[in-house]
């Protein structure tokens, strides 16, 4: 099964920043509405995201979920790190024979690589915020709403 944990949290953070833009209320019920699944699975990712200082929440009928700090300062690495915690990209099989070269050292190669594209991917997104993300999700918007007038000018000549 492919961990979808930082997709959703990223999802929910990007959209706690534009709901803010626009002085949108966000509640659980609302996130969980976007995401199409219930109101505990995104509580329960709102928790790491809020030790993380990367949302804050408060209570009552004003009260709602929005960033801890501004979104030029939260960076895609840090809400990777809060939701994924010590999970590994991939597990390492160690219940195969150690006999010969490669039952002898497969788990430690696995391991090394598994590390070295884990730094990858958090070096990657250490570069993103969630403002530079919320750009891209604009010029990708603007892509398709172009594309899509261009196909209805071509289709009607």
């Amino acid at each position: 099964m492919i961990d979808t944990r930082f997709s959703t949290a990223m999802q929910i953070v990007i959209s706690v920043a534009v709901n803010e833009e626009a002085d949108v209320r966000t509640t659980s019920q609302s996130l969980a509405k976007g995401l199409d699944t219930n109101p505990s699975f995104v509580r329960k990712l709102l928790l790491p995201l809020s030790e993380s200082g990367i949302l804050a929440a408060s209570a009552g009928g004003k009260g709602g979920i929005r960033l801890a700090r501004p979104r030029s300062e939260i960076l895609l690495s840090e809400i990777y790190s809060s939701v994924t915690g010590d999970k590994k990209l991939w597990a390492t099989r160690h219940e195969i024979p150690h006999e010969g070269l490669v039952g002898q050292n497969i788990g430690d190669l696995s391991e090394y690589l598994c590390d070295r594209a884990e730094q990858a991917v958090v070096d990657m997104l250490g570069s993103v915020t969630i403002e530079d993300s919320i750009a891209e999700l604009r010029r990708l918007d603007l892509e398709k709403h172009n594309g899509a007038a261009a196909d209805g000018r071509h289709a009607a000549e």
